[in-house]
């Protein structure tokens, strides 16, 4: 299967998903786009192409997370990363242990592997102890970015 390139920015907006180094600042927020990994500079993946099928309106596109070659996370992935745990130490009400246990269980709330449901828990446990502001930023910032067994999970 063959796949078209895609451009992302910084933040995460998809400025293409069929042609990389489409543009190169992002004309919703203005950052840097991307249409490499910036570790390892393998292609981002666009939308797939099918030999032989025709697809007409708008195809669903996924933005990847992390890197399909070095499985490196990109750098909107990154960014939500940070922003949790830099939102996590502004909690004063959890200590050192508690932040840990919140900050080790998010990168696994984003993928669906076999702890995301061990991941859910531990957030879970964790965030039960945060201030309500912290909780409603955490919950906004990682609601379109955590996986659907995530999701099922924290809403259900």
């Amino acid at each position: 299967m063959a796949y078209n390139g895609a451009t992302i920015c910084l933040n995460g907006h998809v400025i293409s998903k069929y042609a990389p180094n489409h543009q190169k600042r992002c004309t919703e927020c203005g950052e840097m786009t991307f249409s490499q990994c910036g570790h390892c500079g393998a292609p981002i993946r666009g939308l797939a192409e099918i030999t032989g099928v025709v697809v007409l309106g708008n195809r669903p596109y996924k933005r990847p997370g992390y890197c399909y070659e070095c499985g490196e996370p990109y750098p909107w992935t990154e960014k939500i990363l940070n922003s949790a745990v830099e939102l996590l130490s502004l909690d004063d009400e959890l200590d050192i242990e508690t932040k840990t246990l919140i900050k080790n269980s998010i990168p696994d709330l984003l993928i669906d592997v076999p702890t995301t449901l061990v991941a859910v828990a531990k957030y879970n446990k964790g965030m039960s102890k945060a201030s309500e502001i912290i909780k409603n930023a955490m919950y906004n910032l990682l609601i379109d970015v955590v996986s659907e067994t995530a999701k099922k999970s924290l809403l259900g």
